[in-house]
Parts: C-alpha cells; structure tokens; sequence
C-alpha cells in the first residue's frame, strides 16, 4: 500500500493553549525553511485535565491525537511522543506564546484564538480531486491554449492509480529545427533522484552508510571529516555549489574535467558546518555520483542501468556519457525563438545530466512509492521531515495537499515529477521553450489548480 505521506505529520509536532479560557481552537503558524506551516490546536476540557487534537489544513490532517495536555498556571504544554515532539507556551492576553521542539529543532510558535465554524480562508481549506474527466479538459483546453498561441512548449504525463489517464507533447512545430524524431528532455537535477537511489542501493547491500565522512573518498574537501553521506543527500554537508563559476557564471557550458570541478568544490569551501543548516548543493550530488563509482567499480551509466532501467523496463532513458541524440532543444524568446546554449551534461553526471521522458519519471515515482527501487526502510530516509529537502527527494505544497518528488532546470528546459500518495497521482513535465515566464512554479500551479478545482486566471498573451 503507498504511503500516503503521514510521514509528513513529522512536520507538525506540537501544541495548543489557554488560560481562562483555554478550551476551544487556536491557530498558529510554523516558519520552516521559509514555508509557512498552519496548525490549529483543538483543546477539551476532561474530568481530570485536557485533551486535545491537532489539525494541518495544508497536509490534509484533521483531529491527530496529542499524547499529553497540560494547562496548568497560564502555562501550556504538549508532547506527541512518536514524533518526539514537545511544545511549552505561557497565556497571556488572548494569545500563547512559546517555543516548540523536535529532534534538536526549536522553533517559536505563537497561538491565536481561530474560530473554524466561520474560517473562510482558501488556504486553510481542504481540497479535494475534481470530476477528473473534467479536470483533464481544462488541462487539455490550457495546454492548447498555450500551443495555439506559441507561448510554451514540452510535455505533460498525469498517472492515477499507477496508470498515465492523461499525456500530451505540444508547442514543438512552433519551434525553429523541429524534428518529429526527438523524443527526450534534460531533466536537470531530477537526475539527483536517480543518484539517492543508486545510494540507497549500496547502502542496503552494506557496501557504505549514511554516517560515513566524505573524507573515506575524498579527504582533500574541506570539512570532509565531518561530512557524513546522509548530509551530502540532504543538502546539509555545507558544501557550495560548483556549478557556479567564479568568473563565469555558466562555466559548464564547455566541457571541464574532474579536477578542474573538484579544485571548484574546494575553492568555495564550507558556507557553514556541516549538519547545522540546509542550503541546495550541486557540489554534494557530484561527489555522491564519484562515490558511486568509486564502490561499485563501474560507471554511472552501469549503475543507471543496473538499478533502474532494467528494473523498470525503460527506453528512452540516458545519462550524458551515452550522446542521446533526440533530445528537444531549449529556447528563449526576444521577437522571435532563440536556441539556449545550455550544460555541457558531462560535467553534470548525476547532478543534472539525465534525458528522458515525462511518462518514465511518472514510472519511476511511483516505482519509488511502490518500493520497486528502494526499500521501506531506504524510503522513509529519502522523504523529508521536518526539513524541505530530504534525502533525494523534496517537498511540493499545494494548499492542503502534499506531493514528493523533485524539480530540475537547466539553462533552458524546466522539469517537474511530484506524487501524492493520499490520492495516488503523480505529475510529471518538461517544457523547453517558454516565452511568458510560467516554466517554473506556475505552470504546476495551473495543472494542480484544475486537477483540485482551484481557480485559476490563463496568463496574458499578448
């Protein structure tokens, strides 16, 4: 059965409050890696004391059970013992304030009276999946909508239950060179799910552990000895990112070597210590991709298709070091469309380097949930918890829902491969041409918006 994401309850740990009047709901906001979280603490009065229930209006959660109320002297205090979660505030006037913590993560948490019977914010409410016959004409209206008018190109894949209901390539005739031969797009660091995997691979066949230090491979980086393989996954070692030049922004356009790259990763050194904060590393993926190497005694491409593409049955499915050929190029727009100049995808194996197709990374996102590719246990440490990023995979909100999986651009294709497990669909796209600015986070929002019954206003054309 696939999870349907109460791992992510890890988010909410936490708390309610009052004094005179505690009984009754209160609402707070958690500020997690800059993603607002709301809670809504609902508190009953027992014989002996209080018990209360938490609610998560943007993961979907109503009336989770917390394991121990006390309201005692203007001050409230909450655990929920299988998140290891505690909170402890002091009421004072009409509001709670106090801080709540778990696993050595301390937050402040302020509560509000919040009267759910007359709530009528949007944000707090909870969604649910549209006619989906409907719900796949809006998008296929949109989709047609922006073909017609030359402003986007790529592909979109929908599964439900494990079965792609809806697929559609368009805006490529509109594009200079069309060739009806290519068939791929660069998925950019969609790739880095593909390596957490191959990670986790050798972590369940014992060959390495997430506690390992980077110095085992790679004892010239600063930091290694402190830097374990788990925060290489997670974007916690503190490393920089390589991709970044110093005096040219897009280096990696021309080929460069793995010396040259490594000298790079040195170069930038640590931005904090390891473990302490999470910041998106390229430079972390590359070392695990030469670590994967380095263990297995074969390439990247080996590996690839030892634990995917066979596993899987997949066509269409390439690595740099295999020169895919019928790939979609990338475009920009000034008057008319422009070819990008985008990576060199060699100095980007296993950051960024992957061409494929919408339609496999749903295969593989639900492979992943299905535990084809990785173990229960391997799973749970890829999800993230409290944190944005977890180890190969990240977070997507979207009002009450919550979807997993990955993003990836290059200098000109954007790629998306999210899933819910509470409703058991996964989207995924490319888009290699886009002229209105809507690649990045819009265009899932108009997707998600017509699949949930969200309104939603077409971008101007103009």
């Amino acid at each position: 059965m696939k999870n349907k994401f109460l791992l992510f309850f890890c988010f909410l740990i936490f708390n309610s409050v009052f004094a005179q009047q505690i009984v009754g709901s209160w609402m707070g906001e958690l500020e997690i890696q800059g993603n607002k979280l709301p809670l809504i603490i609902n508190i009953q009065k027992e014989k002996d004391g209080y018990k209360s229930t938490l609610d998560s209006p943007l993961q979907g959660a109503e009336g989770i059970p917390i394991d121990k109320t006390s309201f005692v002297n203007n001050e409230l205090s909450f655990e929920h013992t299988a998140m290891n979660a505690k909170f402890k505030g002091t009421m004072k006037s009409s509001e709670i304030t106090g801080t709540f913590t778990q696993n050595g993560m301390v937050l402040p948490l302020t509560l509000k009276p919040f009267d759910k019977t007359k709530n009528k914010d949007k944000t707090l409410e909870v969604i649910k999946l549209s006619n989906m016959a409907e719900s796949l004409k809006k998008i296929d209206d949109f989709v047609s909508y922006l073909e017609k008018n030359n402003a986007l190109a790529g592909e979109i894949s929908i599964f439900k239950d494990g079965k792609e209901i809806y697929a559609k390539n368009f805006g490529e005739k509109n594009l200079p060179d069309f060739k009806n031969t290519n068939e791929l797009f660069q998925i950019g660091s969609i790739s880095k799910t593909m390596t957490a995997i191959m990670i986790f691979k050798l972590i369940e066949k014992k060959q390495l552990n997430l506690t390992d230090k980077l110095s085992l491979f790679f004892p010239q980086i600063p930091g290694s000895d402190k830097i374990t393989i788990s925060q290489l996954l997670s974007h916690s070692a503190g490393l920089g990112d390589y991709v970044q030049g110093k005096n040219d922004a897009r280096w990696l356009t021309k080929k460069a070597t793995e010396q040259q790259i490594i000298e790079r990763i040195i170069e930038q050194g640590l931005l904090f210590d390891p473990g302490s904060n999470q910041q998106y590393s390229n430079s972390g993926y590359y070392l695990l991709s030469k670590i994967l190497e380095k263990i297995s005694k074969k390439s990247y491409a080996e590996n690839l298709n030892e634990s995917i593409i066979k596993p899987l049955q997949l066509k269409q499915f390439h690595t740099a070091g295999q020169k895919p050929a019928n790939v979609y190029k990338p475009y920009s727009y000034d008057t008319k469309w422009n070819l990008i100049n985008d990576f060199d995808f060699n100095n980007v194996v296993g950051v960024g380097d992957i061409a494929t197709t919408p339609n496999n990374l749903n295969i593989i996102i639900n492979s992943i949930f299905d535990r084809k590719l990785v173990s229960e246990e391997s799973l749970k440490m890829m999800i993230p918890d409290e944190n944005r990023f977890g180890r190969g995979l990240a977070i997507v909100p979207f009002h009450s829902k919550i979807f997993v999986g990955h993003s990836g651009g290059t200098y000109g294709t954007n790629s998306l491969m999210i899933y819910n497990g509470e409703d058991n669909l996964s989207i995924s796209y490319s888009l290699n041409a886009d002229r209105l600015g809507i690649a990045g986070n819009e265009f899932a929002v108009a997707i998600l918006s017509f699949l949930y019954g969200v309104d939603y206003e077409y971008p101007k054309i103009k």
